[in-house]
C-alpha cells in the first residue's frame, strides 16, 4: 500500500479552531474606552476625527468577530467530516479484510 493521497493532521485542525476562538473572545471583550478618553483628545477635530475612527473600529471589530466566528464553525464542521469519513473508510477495510 503506497503513501496515501490525502492526510489530515486534526492537532492542526484543533488548534486552529482554539486559536480562532480565542481571537474572537478576545476582539468581543474589547471594551469601548470612547468616553473615558474624549477628555484627553484635545480639540474639537481630533476629536471628531477618533470619534469617527472609534464608530468605525467598532463597526469592523464586529464584521471581524462574525468572521472568525464562522471560519471557526468551518474548521470545526471539516475536522468533524474528516474524522467521520476517516472512521467510515477504517469500517469499510475492516469489512473489506474479513
Amino acid at each position: 500500500m503506497g503513501d496515501p493521497d490525502l492526510t489530515v493532521d486534526y492537532d492542526f485542525l484543533a488548534d486552529c479552531e482554539r486559536n480562532l476562538g480565542q481571537l474572537k473572545r478576545t476582539f468581543e471583550n474589547i471594551e469601548n474606552r470612547r468616553d473615558g478618553m474624549k477628555e484627553h483628545w484635545g480639540s474639537s477635530d481630533v476629536a471628531g476625527a477618533m470619534e469617527k475612527f472609534v464608530d468605525n473600529w467598532d463597526d469592523y471589530r464586529t464584521r471581524l468577530v462574525e468572521a472568525l466566528e464562522s471560519v471557526g464553525k468551518l474548521v470545526a464542521s471539516s475536522k468533524k467530516a474528516f474524522e467521520d469519513l476517516d472512521g467510515d473508510l477504517a469500517k469499510a477495510n475492516e469489512k473489506k479484510q474479513k
